[in-house]
């Protein structure tokens, strides 16, 4: 394209560095979002700081970048970010379980076609669930920190599921009173 190479590759860092910091804006304000949300539900007055709740938001991610642990699995020591990464793919299948289960009552509660977006949550819930359950089985021998992340994001998904149902069941019970 008659570019040079080296203004090329300052060219595709500046677009790297831009789209990382706006990944990390986005996400330490969503972060933000539901702290001061979740202060407001349960009346916790530090959560309700948009200050506050920003550096709680941000501690977690500080803390997996710059702490290093001893990696159980090779042995070697690394950031502790590089640990949690086996079940980083799980946790975002959760987020799109969640959205599909949203749309899927959504749609329910509209009297619309559920089934286009029913049977995707069903599949990514089981298979989340699924591998969530089978990396805890590996993991509780020799990896405290992932068996126990693994162990909270079964509670979560299956707190979801059960959350999903009671409001499917408070619709349909209503729908037969009617």
């Amino acid at each position: 394209m008659g570019i040079p190479a080296e203004f090329a590759n300052t060219l595709m860092a500046v677009l790297v560095i831009s789209f990382a910091a706006t990944t990390l804006d986005t996400a330490t304000r969503i972060q933000r979002f539901i702290l001061m949300e979740l202060g407001d539900a349960v009346n916790i007055s530090i959560l309700k700081d948009r200050y506050m709740a920003t550096i709680i938001a941000v501690i977690p991610a500080i803390v997996l970048a710059m702490w290093n642990i001893v990696d159980p699995s090779t042995g070697a020591s690394t950031q502790a970010g590089w640990v949690l990464w086996p079940v980083f793919g799980a946790s975002n299948q959760m987020l799109a379980a969640l959205t599909l289960m949203v749309l899927s009552l959504y749609f329910w509660k509209q009297k619309k076609q559920v089934l286009p977006l029913a049977i995707p949550f069903g599949f990514i819930s089981f298979a989340t669930l699924s591998s969530l359950i089978i990396k805890a089985v590996s993991f509780m021998e020799n990896n405290r920190l992932l068996f126990s992340i693994d162990v909270i994001l079964i509670m979560l998904i299956l707190w979801m599921l059960i959350e999903g149902l009671i409001i499917l069941i408070h619709d349909r019970n209503k729908l037969v009173e009617l």
